[in-house]
This record gives structure tokens, C-alpha cells and sequence, in this order.
């Protein structure tokens, strides 16, 4: 038989039961959670017992009991449940642990008779390292102080990084403690797996990668996110990783770091490439040798207690240097470099230098670039973008000998011509048009406007577009055909054009996560595609703004055009939102959602909104008792599922298929105390003026779907798909098609646009513009479609 292990955590059996009280955080998860924490405590104390280690055993099924005790309270009603999950496993946990006991005191009591003082000794210091050690091991989150104890505590070749801020930002500033994989977030799409993963790393990186499953702990991090559940890149790589790396189970071994690069950065800069950066800065004053030398801090590990540097007394250290520009390669930058920067774009409406100077850099909401690596005017430093000779008359004369395209001049351009279009020198007389209507923009009514067409809305549509006919095409920077497509059915989108050339100015929102910035270069852009000039935009100055806003769309990696699309619509709402708070829903019932319609647009009061947004219900029924919870929800797009069979459907087939019920597993019932089997059905209870409908050709396993989807042009009909007691006219027509064609990895993207002015069809394929025939629309390449309610 072999031998127990030493006892090296604790001196007696009151001091091993210091060490297994669960957090009571854990408490809190809902049951699911619980049985899977258990299962995983008592796989723990399997192993420890193969290895003899009595304390260890001990340890994790006593807390395997308690969780189950927990269980048990949640569930007071339904005790035959938590019998039957774990009753084989709680016998043998139940006996181990009488066995053990017995044994751990009676080894304890013949240690201290013995007098081994050195046992007593160190009790602290193992006690210590078990504590974190199960809590690693517990946890899914671990903060930078638990990273630090790591790195100091256990062989550091068996942690691994996976940072995901950008390449450019990695390679200035990075963890140097242990093996670190830069994955920029830009190749963390829907769908991938461990195994794609592979051939999207740089090489230096591969062999890494391929070693992951030689680690004890691989680690998750970005520049700061506080939860990883608000960050949909984040929680891909963690899925490709949990889900679809079959071959091992990364359970145990996989964690976030709370706060990220930024926390680690504070709280310990010489495991950083930023140390070296500070002792060679001649403009800064250095660090003492004290501050930064950690081995006064982590000498005779063995002897002595780790001590921890204080967070907040790192920060106060470091914020002399954070005020000087040059510090950490540009991470906290002047402004004027920022206004510097602004300056070089060519914009029709110039922001304004005194707001920006008095935005504050520290606000939450903005994420700190470094902008000494934002890419310069000149699109080919990138890549060139597909030049084709345009077909369509209005284009630019390209170069065909040089095969470039204009740089800053003809941005110089784009401001001269934008300057002197008629619309510009118009704008007064159509705002004095609009105040001047009967309608008083400043009162608030108070009568119930939840089911009633807004006011401000008709008077949009009594306005004009003055200028071009919208046929400009929009240069491709670089993978930018997703931003294009958009901007194209956009720009055809008649009220929204006639609002942002006309009147938008008025209604901007200083206090948006965006500071009215998205608002302002999108009007930039409506109004060049508007313009009369014969040549093609470029929106380069709109890219960066939404870049600043959004780390995925501040490179040039192709993305999905209808997330850009959900993106962009929601900044410009909040950027426009004027809400209603004071005014006073009455008469509207609640059954039919006309309540909660009229509470949620008091808070949400734009022409976004007035626009595009309509009301669904959602009626999730449990299969068991029939107990049902119904909510109302507003939508910017319907998302509708293709049929898995046949390469042909029709749109109402997709329509229907989104309205059919559908099964939903482990919904906690409110009636039956548990998680059952139920089924979700959704009512379509509202209806927009403009309604757009995603198609969802792409699965999450990286599928795409060909399927030629039959969608009218002139009459769809949505009586038969409402549910709500809005009596409107329910036709519509179409007016925007935006198209995909190619495969989740590499694909294109243009757009076919209605131009109502002239009643013909064009296609848009970045800078080339021509006319279509209506009956080339409905393709299998059809992806985003943008009708129009009929007058």
C-alpha cells in the first residue's frame, strides 16, 4: 500500500476546517452552476485521494457537501431532485470523509506529540497556497493581485496569456512574465473553433498555441475589461477554447484577468516591455530603484510571507508620469496632437476645436487609443482597393495608367465642391421652414402618442432634398465594403437623408456615449453622397470616428455589414435622443403592449427611432405546468431564420419560420421552482415606417447559406404576420437590397438602391455605380433588405 502523503497545511483538524467554506458568492449561482462547481470539487478529491493527500480530500469534499447543502435549501420543495443527482456520489463522499477524519486526527494528534515544531512553522504559508490554489481553481475570474501570486508561486512555464488588444498596441506594450499569444480580437468571429483558430495566429505564435494543453492555467485578457460576459469577442475565444476544443477539457485551467493589461500594468510595471519604456524616458523622472526592483518585495520565498504592492499606492506612484504625453509610447495622449490629427481629413462641417478641447479625456465611455499608430490619409498604405473602370458615368476618371486613387487633393476637393452645393447655402431656409410649422417642437404633450405617427416624422417629409441625385459611389479604404453597403441603403432611405441634410443640427445630444461625433460625419457623409459632384467619396474621417468608438471597426478587417448596421443606427439614436420624460401615457393597455410602447419611447425619442423601430411580444410558455411570462420588446431589424432544406423559399416561409414556436431548455419556471423545458413564441406587434430584415445566412459553425430567398419588390404584405392592434397600412415596398456574396472567411459586399426621384435601380459596388435591372434584385447574394411603408 502506498504511502499517505505528508501533512503539510494544517496542525490540526480545526485549522483544515478554516479552509473549507465556499464564497458566498457561489451561493448565489443558480443551480446548474452549483451542480457543475460539485461535480468538479469531487473530481478534485478523486484525484487527491489516488494521491494519498488526506488534507486535500478532505478539503474539497467538505465542500463538495456544502454545495450540496445549498442546493438542497433552493430547492426545499423538490429534495427527491438533488437525491437522485447525487446520491451514488454522496454516500462515497459521506464515508470517505469519516475514514479521513478519523485518520487526519489521529495523524495530527501523534504529529504534535512528536513536537514537530517545523510543521507548525510553515501551517501559515501552505494554508495559504492551498486558499488560492482552490480558488483558482474554482473560479472563471481571477483579479491581477491572484495573477501576480501566480507567477511568483508556480512554474511560470505552465501559465499562458492569450492577450487580445491589437497587434500594434501588443507589441509596444506586454506581459513578459510567461508565455503570452497575441489573438487580436479582430480574428475572434462567430463560429470559431480551436482548430481555425491555429491558422489565423502569426507564426511566432503558432507553436504556442498548438502546446496549449501543457499548461496549468491559460489566461484571457484584454486592456481593461472589468466582465467578461459584456464582451462578445472575449467570450468567442473563451467558447472556442470550452466548446469547441473537444479533444481536452480547458475547465479548470481557463480564466479571465479582470481589468486586464491596464490593472497588471499598475499594480507590478517591471513584468511589463513599459519598464523599459520608463528608465529610458529622458523627459520623465525615473522611478527609484526601490519601486521598481521587485526582489526586496519576494526574497526567501520559502521563509517568509508574500507581500503584495498596494494598487492604489502604484497608481499614486505613477501619476506624475501619466500627465506627460510621451509616457508608455503614447497611451495617454495631449489633445492637440488629437486636434492636430483631425485637421487632416477633408470634412464638409469642421468640428468644432473648442468642444473637443473641453471633452474630458478620462470620461469612461471613451476607450484610450494610441494614436501614434492610427493610419494616415493615404488609403495604400494599407491596400489597394479593387479598381475597376466605373461603368456608370457619375464615377471618378481613374488613373488607369497609375492605378491610384486621389489622396489629399482630392479630399481639398470634397470640401470646395461640398461647400459650395446648393443644399449648404439652403439649410437655414428649411430649418425656418420647419419651425415654422404648426407644431411646437419645444411643448410636450401630454396625451398618449404610443400608437399615433409622430409629428416631427411628417414634418421630415415635407421637406426636400436639394442637391445631387445620391448616385456617388464610395471609395473601398481597405475591407470597407461592409461600411459602404450600409451607407448606400442608408443614403436611400428618403427621410432620413431629408433629416440629416436638412435639420439634424438642431437635435444632436452632447451627452451620448459618442459626443454627437457619429451624428455629425454621418450627416458629412449623407450630404457628399448627395452632393452634385461627379466623383466618388471618400469617408475616411467617418471610419476613424466610429473606429475611436469601437476597437473592431478601428482596423481594416472585413465585418458583418448588419452589426455594423445594428451599431451604427443605435450611436446615432443616442446621439439624436431627446426623451420625453415628462409626458404622460394615458388610456394605453397593457395587454397589447401599447404601455410599455409608450414608457419606452419617453426615454427613446428620435428620428432612429421614429424610423426604424417597431414592438414584438415574447411569450415563453412552460411545457410542463403551461405557467407563461410574457414581455414586450422594441426591434431595429428582424432577424429572420432560412429553412434548412431547399435551396428556394420565399420570404413569408422565413417569416413564418421566425413566428413559430420554438423549444427552449432550461428556462426556470417561476411557478414550478425549477429549470424546465419550455417553448418561446414571438408576436410581431408593431410596425415601423421603415422595416429592414436581416436574413440569417450565416450558422455559428461558419456555414453559409445560398439559398434564394423569393422577397417582393412592391407589395409585401405584413397583415398576416402582426399581431398587435396598430391598424396601419401594413404594405410595403422595396427600396434596398444589401448583398453578400462569397463565404463567412473571405466574401464581398454591395448594395442595390431604389432611387425614387428617377424610379430606377442602381447597383453600388464601392466606387462604381450603375444601372440594374429590378429583376436581378432577388438573388441567393440577398442579405440585408430595407422596405418602405406605401403612402
Amino acid at each position: 500500500m502506498r504511502n499517505k502523503k505528508d501533512l503539510y497545511i494544517a496542525a490540526c483538524i480545526s485549522e483544515l476546517d478554516k479552509l473549507v467554506e465556499i464564497p458566498d458568492k457561489l451561493k448565489n449561482l443558480d443551480v446548474i452552476s452549483l451542480k457543475n462547481k460539485a461535480g468538479l470539487l469531487f473530481e478534485e478529491a478523486m484525484t487527491a485521494n489516488t494521491e494519498n493527500d488526506e488534507e486535500v480530500v478532505y478539503i474539497y469534499l467538505m465542500k463538495y457537501c456544502q454545495i450540496l447543502q445549498v442546493m438542497k435549501k433552493t430547492f426545499t420543495d423538490d429534495k427527491e431532485y438533488i437525491s437522485l443527482m447525487n446520491k451514488d456520489k454522496l454516500k462515497r463522499a459521506i464515508k470517505m470523509l469519516t475514514y479521513v477524519k478519523e485518520s487526519l486526527e489521529k495523524r495530527y494528534s501523534q504529529k504534535t506529540k512528536e513536537g514537530n515544531n517545523e510543521l507548525l512553522k510553515n501551517s501559515n504559508q501552505n494554508r495559504k497556497r492551498v486558499e488560492e490554489k482552490l480558488y483558482f481553481e474554482l473560479e472563471s475570474t481571477i483579479t491581477n493581485e491572484n495573477l501576480l501570486f501566480l507567477l511568483n508561486n508556480t512554474d511560470k512555464k505552465k501559465i499562458c496569456l492569450l492577450d487580445t488588444r491589437p497587434s500594434d498596441i501588443f507589441n509596444k506594450n506586454k506581459i513578459i512574465s510567461c508565455d503570452v499569444i497575441n489573438i487580436p480580437k479582430e480574428n475572434l468571429v462567430l463560429g470559431l473553433t480551436a482548430a481555425i483558430l491555429t491558422t489565423k495566429l502569426e507564426d511566432q505564435f503558432k507553436e504556442l498555441w498548438m502546446n496549449r494543453h501543457n499548461y496549468n492555467y491559460i489566461v484571457i485578457l484584454d486592456q481593461g475589461t472589468e466582465d467578461i460576459d459584456g464582451d462578445e469577442k472575449l467570450l468567442i475565444l473563451k467558447n472556442a477554447l470550452l466548446k469547441w476544443d473537444q479533444t481536452h477539457d480547458n475547465r479548470k485551467k481557463l480564466k479571465f484577468l479582470k481589468g486586464g493589461y491596464e490593472d497588471f500594468n499598475h499594480l507590478c510595471p517591471w513584468n511589463t516591455t513599459q519598464n523599459n519604456i520608463i528608465k529610458s524616458n529622458n523627459d520623465v523622472e525615473p522611478l527609484s530603484n526601490g519601486e521598481l526592483d521587485p526582489e526586496p518585495e519576494f526574497e526567501n520565498l520559502e521563509n517568509k510571507q508574500i507581500q503584495y504592492p498596494s494598487l492604489s499606492t502604484v497608481k499614486n506612484d505613477l501619476t506624475k508620469l501619466k500627465l506627460k504625453s510621451t509616457l508608455f509610447n503614447g497611451l495617454t495622449t495631449d489633445i492637440k496632437p488629437k486636434l492636430d490629427h483631425r485637421d487632416n481629413y477633408s470634412s464638409e462641417e469642421d468640428i468644432d476645436s473648442r468642444e473637443l478641447a473641453h471633452t474630458p479625456i478620462n470620461k469612461p465611455q471613451l476607450p484610450i487609443f494610441d494614436r501614434s499608430t492610427k493610419p494616415p490619409v493615404k488609403i495604400n498604405q494599407f491596400m489597394s482597393p479593387e479598381l475597376i473602370k466605373p461603368l456608370y458615368k457619375n464615377n471618378d476618371e481613374l488613373d488607369d495608367e497609375n492605378n491610384e486613387l486621389p489622396n489629399n487633393i482630392e479630399q481639398l476637393e470634397n470640401r470646395r465642391l461640398s461647400l459650395e452645393n446648393n443644399f449648404l447655402e439652403n439649410v437655414d431656409s428649411y430649418v425656418h421652414e420647419y419651425r415654422n410649422q404648426e407644431v411646437d417642437l419645444n411643448s410636450i404633450p401630454h396625451v398618449d402618442r404610443s400608437t399615433k405617427p409622430s409629428d416631427d416624422l411628417l414634418i421630415v417629409s415635407r421637406t426636400k432634398i436639394i442637391g445631387g441625385d445620391g448616385l456617388r459611389g464610395l471609395h473601398n479604404l481597405g475591407n470597407t465594403c461592409y461600411m459602404n453597403t450600409i451607407l448606400q441603403c442608408l443614403s436611400s432611405t428618403e427621410d432620413l437623408v431629408k433629416y440629416f441634410i436638412n435639420i439634424y443640427s438642431k437635435f444632436i445630444n452632447s451627452k451620448s456615449r459618442t459626443k454627437g461625433l457619429v451624428a455629425k460625419e454621418f450627416s458629412n457623409v449623407i450630404k457628399n453622397l448627395w452632393s452634385q459632384s461627379n466623383k466618388s467619396f471618400q469617408c475616411q474621417q467617418f471610419k476613424d470616428t466610429i473606429g475611436e468608438y469601437k476597437d473592431m471597426f478601428k482596423h481594416y478587417d472585413q465585418q458583418d455589414s448588419h452589426e455594423f448596421l445594428t451599431i451604427l443606427l443605435d450611436w446615432l439614436h443616442d446621439d439624436l435622443n431627446q426623451p420625453e420624460d415628462n409626458r404622460i401615457i394615458l388610456g394605453a393597455s397593457k395587454e397589447t403592449g401599447e404601455e410599455d410602447w409608450g414608457n419606452w419611447t419617453k426615454a427613446n425619442n428620435s428620428i432612429i427611432q421614429q424610423l426604424f423601430y417597431g414592438q414584438q411580444k415574447s411569450t415563453v410558455s412552460c411545457d410542463t405546468c403551461f405557467e407563461k411570462s410574457v414581455t414586450f420588446e422594441p426591434f431595429l431589424s428582424l432577424s429572420l431564420p432560412l429553412p434548412s432544406e431547399g435551396n428556394k423559399c420565399t420570404l413569408s416561409d422565413c417569416l413564418q419560420l421566425y413566428l413559430n414556436g420554438e423549444s427552449i431548455c432550461g428556462w426556470h419556471c417561476p411557478k414550478c421552482k425549477r429549470s424546465r423545458d419550455a417553448t418561446k413564441k414571438l408576436d410581431i406587434m408593431r410596425l415601423p415606417p421603415y422595416l429592414i430584415i436581416h436574413l440569417k445566412r450565416f450558422s455559428s459553425n461558419g456555414y453559409k447559406k445560398n439559398s434564394n430567398v423569393e422577397f417582393p419588390k412592391v407589395n409585401l404584405d405584413m397583415s398576416n404576420f402582426i399581431n398587435g392592434s396598430e391598424h396601419r397600412n401594413w404594405k410595403y415596398c422595396l427600396y434596398g437590397v444589401s448583398n453578400h456574396s462569397g463565404s463567412l472567411d473571405g466574401g464581398h459586399y454591395t448594395a442595390s438602391c431604389l432611387k425614387k426621384s428617377i424610379n430606377k435601380w442602381y447597383k453600388f459596388d464601392d466606387v462604381r455605380v450603375y444601372e440594374i435591372d429590378s429583376s436581378t434584385i432577388c438573388s441567393s447574394e440577398a442579405y440585408i433588405l430595407f422596405y418602405c411603408r406605401k403612402n
